[in-house]
């Protein structure tokens, strides 16, 4: 059975899904849109029609052969050490006004906590998986909780040029948050597939682009690739990878920078690298690791490997500090990825949740999660 467990690492969502199955896409009429977009997936070298489904670059299971007990002991039985914070995570609100004629030969983000991002460069605006609900779940009642406040309302955020998505699990792809983007954004850039859930949530055709691996779109100066990652995409039960995941580049006249969503680690990181790069700064994930789902979500010095790999400058770490999504102490990823980059002598930063930060002014950042938790 394909179980959700370390998919959306949530006990009680796995639960709750379980009991309920109320995940099915919806239905109606076909539009043409749906139809072209159906071909292109059965088009996509991705896609194994005998499988119905896309497929990693290579052989990665969810979960490593023989491990599914483990995980049951370790979530359901065994005592954890911090798996969240016990004090106020220190957060930056996000300001309308300092989002504003920002110079287009510079790159401002800002870290929105978990894998969502603002990114302003050459004078674009581009919101990376934004998710803002209170839970990283279908539902209100149930799954892993903020360890924050969001630093911003969809209402509090500047004009968005590009909302751009990486695959399509509920902490990187948030139903009521890209509905109340539907009117304030521009564009809608995701990997293919996922096309389909943004109309259903009454985003229009014309703003929904959708890229296989390797394709790109540019808008103004700006371009995006969508590149592979090894990973996994569902929603519900029976809705099992029919819809691709991927990282991205975005390239600019100025500045180039990577995200990479959820992956584990493989050496296409390297073609990424040598093909597209290097990069001024790389957004990578961190956090949610285990020797048991490795293949599909690597560690923070598997991070710091991609980071080399892509070439890039500057190391941003994200997918941590969030939410409770795997089995180690919360703050450890941060700390296992500090080590592993200074050993390597690769430059990041640790912004705080909502800070906003010049890429052109590298500051020396303070260890802020160290002084969080209550003695």
């Amino acid at each position: 059975m394909n179980t959700d467990g370390p998919k959306l690492f949530s006990r009680l969502l796995l639960i709750s899904i379980l009991l309920t199955g109320l995940l099915l896409p919806g239905c109606g009429t076909v539009s043409t849109a749906q139809i072209e977009r159906e071909q292109r997936v059965k088009n996509s070298p991705q896609y194994n029609s005998d499988e119905v489904e896309f497929e990693n670059p290579i052989n990665a299971p969810i979960m490593a052969k023989g491990s599914t007990w483990k995980y049951i002991r370790k979530s359901f039985f065994s005592s954890r050490k911090d798996p969240e914070p016990t004090g106020d995570l220190p957060v930056v609100s996000i300001r309308k006004k300092d989002w504003v004629n920002i110079p287009k030969t510079e790159l401002y983000f800002a870290w929105l906590g978990h894998s969502s991002i603002l990114i302003a460069a050459d004078g674009k605006t581009i919101l990376v998986d934004p998710v803002l609900e209170e839970r990283a779940s279908p539902f209100t009642w149930v799954g892993p909780t903020r360890f924050h406040p969001t630093p911003v309302t969809v209402d509090g955020l500047p004009p968005i040029d590009v909302v751009l998505i990486t695959h399509d699990h509920y902490d990187h792809l948030e139903e009521p948050t890209m509905k109340a983007l539907a009117d304030k954004a521009g564009l809608f850039v995701v990997p293919l597939g996922i096309g389909n859930l943004l109309e259903e949530w009454e985003i229009p055709t014309s703003k929904i682009v959708e890229l296989d691996w390797w394709e790109s779109h540019r808008m103004g100066t700006l371009q995006f690739t969508a590149t592979p990652a090894v990973h996994y995409a569902n929603r519900g039960l029976f809705d099992g990878n029919e819809r691709l995941w991927c990282s991205w580049s975005i390239r600019g006249e100025y500045k180039s920078f990577f995200v990479s969503g959820d992956s584990g680690y493989f050496d296409g990181f390297r073609k990424i690298g040598k093909k597209l790069g290097p990069f001024n700064v790389t957004f990578l994930k961190i956090g949610a690791y285990d020797e048991m789902w490795r293949q599909i979500h690597m560690t923070p010095e598997e991070a710091v490997q991609q980071h080399q790999d892509l070439r890039g400058d500057v190391m941003v770490p994200l997918h941590w500090a969030t939410f409770d999504l795997g089995l180690h102490p919360w703050y450890e990823p941060i700390e296992r990825m500090i080590a592993a980059a200074d050993q390597q002598e690769v430059n990041y930063v640790t912004p705080r949740i909502g800070q906003q930060f010049n890429l052109n002014l590298l500051l020396e950042l303070k260890p802020w999660w160290r002084n969080v938790d209550k003695l």
